[in-house]
């Protein structure tokens, strides 16, 4: 394809102002060229990779925070296993919590309290699975300031012992000291017996086939 050629020489016969027009066309071109052809579509390309880059610092500010609470999370849930595992070692087997609970009315008939009534409730599962509440309805008699050691010395206890719902009757002086009647709840907490493991049914057997033994193998008699 041949390009059209300028002749030069005609030019010089254009007047001034017509130049000055055909100048002001041509730079007015190459600048409309310029700005379509290369500044525009760089425009439209920086404007993206900003609002990427916007999009991307948004995004790490996201993450960081969540990472941060993670991390809370984290210490946080260490904190809580190592209390947890602290308070299980305070949960005896049931058996032991039984134990105490008659370590418990020892100490009271010890202190010179007299034990009226020693009522065992029926133990309960908490929904958490995590302890087992052993419930004892009690009635007390004695000096008020026994009663107050007593209960002093149950919180004391190296397992989990609670006293709830403490009711005091009217005082009445007996042998020259004043007793009070004294009702509450007492509970001892224990660790959850594991359930046994299940044991597998035998399979049903055809009418004549031996019985085989769990334990010899042997064909039972």
């Amino acid at each position: 394809m041949n390009l059209p050629s300028i002749n030069l020489d005609s030019l010089r016969n254009v007047p001034a102002p017509q130049k000055a027009a055909l100048l002001f066309l041509l730079v007015g071109g190459i600048v409309a060229g310029f700005y379509f052809y290369i500044a525009e579509p760089k425009s439209e390309n920086i404007s993206a990779l900003q609002a990427e880059n916007s999009k991307l610092e948004s995004d790490i500010q996201t993450l960081t925070i969540k990472v941060k609470h993670l991390d809370e999370l984290i210490a946080a849930n260490k904190q809580l296993e190592v209390e947890l595992a602290k308070k299980k070692e305070r949960l005896p087997p049931e058996e032991e919590a039984i134990m105490l609970l008659k370590q418990v009315s020892d100490l009271g008939v010890r202190l010179g309290l007299d034990i009226r009534l020693w009522k065992p409730g029926t133990p309960s599962e908490d929904p958490s699975k995590l302890f087992v509440k052993m419930p004892v309805n009690v009635e007390i008699s004695g000096v008020y300031h026994t009663a107050t050691l007593f209960f002093d010395r149950i919180n004391k206890f190296p397992r989990i012992v609670t006293v709830s719902g403490v009711k005091m009757g009217s005082p009445k002086v007996e042998l020259g000291r004043v007793i009070s009647q004294t009702t509450f709840e007492l509970v001892a907490y224990a660790a959850p017996q594991e359930k046994p493991a299940a044991t597998v049914a035998s399979l049903p057997t055809q009418p004549g086939q031996p019985v085989q033994s769990a334990q010899s193998g042997q064909p039972g008699r």
